[in-house]
């Protein structure tokens, strides 16, 4: 009998839980909530591939929010905000047309309220005034993107067909393979592509946006510049008459440790210059072959005082074809007129430097990995006119160390593990 009386409660006691947590859900719907008041829209704005719609929220305790439903690209879809805003943005077309957009209402039960209908006509999308080009570089092709003045969200899709015979075909009846799909949001930027191979290829390029519009499609014939690590074994350290960097051990430090490939640390596996040195410092190598440089690679002296001392900071290239060693006092370092500057370039570190541009006291496991495995600086011809030149001689130019960079020192020692060119090899001299 016991156990029926407490079988008894136990029930009793569960349905009135039941019954109380069904009267406190959320999700009931409560019959006597009107449907919302209609929506008063305050104004419309044009903005490329929509607009945005400013409304007045109607005063009502239980308005959830107000949404807008349209057609868009044969799909009706919709957009919602909450009753603590009062724009609603409309995007993703790909025409200046006339749409119609309904607004309305809901409360909490989800009813909505009569529609307003609001007629749009957007602004041309970035996919219609955006500009892009593609041209060769080395290794690979450089894409273009101009004018993306609204710094829309974009996908930059490159296409390539091998067989060039089919560039007169229709765009639909080429052998397109999908090389890459890039993505950007700036106004105005270059998109590399390494890894391609140096032959006559069709390449075809067009930018699509997150809602499926696209451009059309930009096509060429180019050719990737041949890009190869060029061989140490011909690099020689060359002085015209004015090189100011000069080791303090030869031996010890000696000019030829940049390129011997080891990646040590040790001596004499790295390059050392007098502290005396006057800054900025300079030094020259002849590669041994006539070429333009794509990227020069750069390792320091693994492991040790890392991102301080005479590490390097601020570095600049320069090339010459016959360097004859003679000041000119109205060049830059006062070079001879056979040298260009190839590109100008800072040591960049993962986390950054502080606001000031000095170096914070710690740094993480990327910072160190960056430093001990080396970085690469590609040269660019949109920033320096001269940066593809044919040249023989490399001059590698320390503006600044990260001692002398803090310390504005205009004498400082320089310390250096290696330097790594690649590019396209045009003629091989004789050693």
């Amino acid at each position: 009998m016991k156990r029926i009386i407490l079988s008894c409660l136990l029930t009793v006691i569960a349905l009135i839980f039941f019954r109380c947590d069904e009267s406190g859900r959320i999700d009931q719907i409560d019959d006597s909530i009107p449907a919302p008041k209609q929506v008063e829209v305050t104004r419309v704005t044009r903005i490329p591939g929509g607009s945005v719609i400013r409304v007045k929220i109607p005063d009502d305790d239980n308005l959830k929010g107000v949404v807008a439903k349209y057609e868009r690209n044969g799909e009706i879809v919709n957009t919602k905000i909450s009753r603590y805003l009062d724009s609603l943005v409309i995007e993703g077309y790909a025409d200046t047309l006339d749409h119609v957009v309904q607004v309305s209402a809901f409360n909490v039960n989800e009813v909505t309220s009569t529609p307003v209908s609001v007629t749009i006509t957007p602004l041309p999308a970035a996919v219609q005034t955006i500009s892009f080009d593609i041209v060769e570089a080395f290794g690979g092709i450089k894409i273009h993107v101009m004018d993306n003045t609204s710094r829309a969200d974009l996908a930059v899709c490159l296409l390539a067909d091998k067989d060039t015979t089919n560039i007169n075909l229709p765009d639909r009846s080429k052998k397109w393979v999908e090389v890459t799909t890039l993505f950007t949001a700036s106004e105005d930027i270059f998109l590399p592509r390494r890894g391609l191979k140096d032959v006559k290829t069709i390449f075809g390029v067009y930018i699509r946006d997150r809602w499926g519009n696209k451009s059309d499609t930009l096509v060429k014939v180019l050719k990737p510049l041949q890009e190869i690590k060029l061989d140490k074994k011909k690099f020689r350290y060359f002085n015209p008459g004015d090189d100011n960097s000069f080791s303090t051990n030869s031996a010890s430090y000696p000019f030829e440790g940049l390129w011997d490939d080891s990646g040590h640390s040790s001596a004499p596996h790295f390059y050392a210059s007098n502290a005396s040195n006057p800054m900025p410092q300079w030094f020259t190598i002849d590669l041994g072959v006539r070429a333009k440089l794509s990227r020069i690679g750069k390792m320091a002296r693994i492991d040790y005082a890392l991102w301080t001392g005479a590490h390097p900071r601020e570095y600049e290239f320069w090339g010459s074809m016959a360097p004859t060693g003679v000041a000119n006092p109205n060049n830059e370092h006062g070079f001879d007129t056979s040298w260009f500057k190839l590109g100008s370039f800072e040591q960049p570190r993962p986390s950054g430097y502080n606001p000031d541009g000095t170096v914070p006291a710690s740094y993480t496991a990327e910072d160190r990995e960056m430093f001990n495995t080396g970085t690469e600086f590609e040269m660019d011809n949109t920033l320096e006119e001269h940066a593809y030149d044919e040249l023989r001689y490399l001059r590698v130019v320390i503006v600044n160390t990260f001692a002398t960079w803090e310390t504005k020192a205009t004498v400082g020692q320089i310390q250096l593990g290696e330097v790594t060119p690649f590019g396209q090899v045009l003629e091989v001299y004789s050693n």
